[in-house]
């Protein structure tokens, strides 16, 4: 329904029977005549538990809806309720699926006259519901709340809910005529007589909300309960603060609440979404916090948030005891202000406490250490990282500056820390000083190793060499695992070749050997290759 012609032109379908090959109703202001009882009685049996099931859901009357759907369709028999599954006559198209067809339209004048339109065609009969269903609660693309006067909260019977009807789906004043009659016929309000079951939870009353209310009814109880009974429009209390004592989650899966309005002591229930609430953001933690003494309400909610919340305890109970904090909610009250909760473990039951209530404690690093000799080297890159006088987040580590004040020094090596979030960090001294720093790798550049798989046998020939750990000068770096010379005219097994290119570009190589049932780095002039 994009445009207000769609009103009108839905409504000649309605009246004629033309739009929707409905050739035995009459206009709607003469008497409604039926089908066949067997037909209709057939017909209502088949569609009434979808019906119902579809406007409990929506909360809109079952028995108006059925009455719409036999006036609209004449009894699942007309044309675009047998080839298209249509039995609203909605005009559009159905996720790009519709069938075109003669219908009356009016042009600006109110002069008739037919012209072929496009109907949409649906896959299934529930799917034609589904979507009525939805038009009725979310309206036309200029007016969402269009057919709020339908809804079970804004209309007190199905007769209020039918003359709405005629106001809104119908431009024929005697639309609701046609379809009392029809319910009135064929006992169709007793499928409205199922009230709603509700699961009621208490609140303490201190928490508040603003009241929207635009198309939102007040009551003296949940809607479709025993007694409830329309209080006048909740638009009456918009822009006012309401206090919440009791929530009330409806089996259509809507929430209520009972409110009252600051300095007074009347109450009354209203649907969930004619009120606005403090913005809550929520996001994840995983740290230990230690609760510091001071007196605060622990909740079983956020405060002030649409579940509302009960106390479960003090949090000056728990003083110096350690928490872990799985959540945080940072509240943005209507003035803009903020405020902060963090959801914390307490024995077995989590619950919220106020931020100034829980010292948080730092959630430290793993490192893994490595000490090496001190000689590798490489550069400092530095944009965007740090120097630290320890790993970052580790206990103690403080920064030290950018490591861009660095940049372009040779440094060497002497120790690494892999860090459990899987970066490996360095400890870094400039050549001519004595003072250190830890820096993350990716603030480094080592030199270029190439890395190819070998498969042949050498000879260590005697030179003195130092076999190393790893590469010499990698981003592993290396520790001495002893001299080449010890393993003169001894013979070794060779799987890798490393390449490794200076920052001047000039290349060197070694091999990855095996002495024992050890692998070792040797430099390629300390072994001879066999052929």
């Amino acid at each position: 329904m994009g445009n207000r012609k769609i009103a009108k032109i839905i409504t000649a379908t309605f009246i004629a029977g033309v739009g929707v090959g409905v050739t035995s109703l009459p206009l709607i202001n003469q008497d409604v005549s039926v089908a066949k009882a067997s037909t209709a009685d057939e017909f209502i049996n088949k569609m009434s538990s979808s019906i119902q099931s579809t406007s409990k859901k929506n909360n809109l009357y079952s028995s108006v809806t059925l009455a719409q759907m036999l006036l609209e369709c004449s009894y699942g028999q007309s044309e675009l309720a047998v080839k298209a599954n249509n039995y609203f006559g909605i005009k559009g198209s159905y996720y790009g699926a519709s069938y075109s067809k003669k219908s009356l339209e009016y042009d600006k004048n109110g002069k008739p006259y037919y012209a072929v339109s496009k109907f949409k065609k649906y896959p299934s009969a529930q799917a034609s519901i589904d979507d009525y269903a939805y038009h009725m609660r979310h309206g036309v693309s200029w007016d969402h709340n269009y057919y709020s006067g339908v809804w079970r909260e804004n209309a007190k019977d199905y007769k209020a809910a039918t003359k709405a009807l005629s106001s809104r789906y119908s431009t024929s004043s005697s639309y609701h005529d046609s379809l009392n009659k029809l319910i009135s016929k064929y006992r169709l309000d007793k499928l409205d007589n199922s009230y709603s079951k509700v699961s009621f939870n208490d609140a303490t009353g201190s928490e508040s909300a603003q009241v929207v209310g635009a198309g939102y009814n007040l009551y003296n109880h949940v809607s479709n309960t025993d007694s409830s009974v329309s209080q006048g429009p909740a638009s009456r209390l918009a822009g006012k603060r309401v206090y919440l004592d009791c929530t009330g989650a409806k089996d259509d899966g809507t929430m209520w609440y009972r409110i009252r309005v600051g300095g007074t002591s009347t109450k009354y229930w209203v649907d969930g979404r004619a009120l606005k609430f403090r913005q809550i953001d929520y996001s994840s933690m995983n740290v230990i916090g230690k609760f510091d003494g001071t007196s605060s309400d622990l909740r079983s909610h956020v405060y002030n948030s649409e579940w509302l919340s009960n106390s479960r305890g003090n949090a000056q109970r728990y003083r110096n005891q350690m928490t872990k904090i799985d959540q945080k909610a940072v509240i943005t009250d209507y003035s803009g202000s903020k405020s902060t909760m963090y959801r914390v473990l307490v024995g077995n039951k989590t619950m919220w406490a106020s931020s100034w209530a829980v010292e948080l404690q730092k959630n430290y690093s793993k490192v893994s250490f490595n000490d090496a000799t001190g000689s590798e080297s490489a550069q400092v890159i530095g944009a965007g990282y740090d120097l630290y006088n320890h790993v970052s987040n580790t206990d103690s580590s403080v920064s030290q500056g950018p490591a861009s004040k660095l940049a372009g020094k040779r440094v060497y090596l002497d120790c690494t820390g892999a860090k459990d979030d899987g970066t490996m960090w360095y400890r870094i001294r400039v050549g001519g000083t004595s003072t250190k720093y830890w820096v993350d790798g990716r603030a480094l550049q080592f030199r270029q190793v190439d890395y190819l798989p070998m498969n042949v046998i050498g000879t260590f020939d005697g030179t003195s060499s130092d076999l190393r750990s790893h590469v010499y000068n990698s981003v592993w770096l290396s520790n001495s695992r002893g001299n080449a010379q010890q393993y003169r005219n001894q013979k070794t097994k060779i799987d890798q070749k490393a390449v490794i290119t200076d920052y001047s570009g000039s290349k060197s190589v070694m091999y990855r050997v095996l002495v024992g049932n050890k692998t070792m780095w040797a430099s390629s002039w300390a072994v001879n290759i066999n052929n």
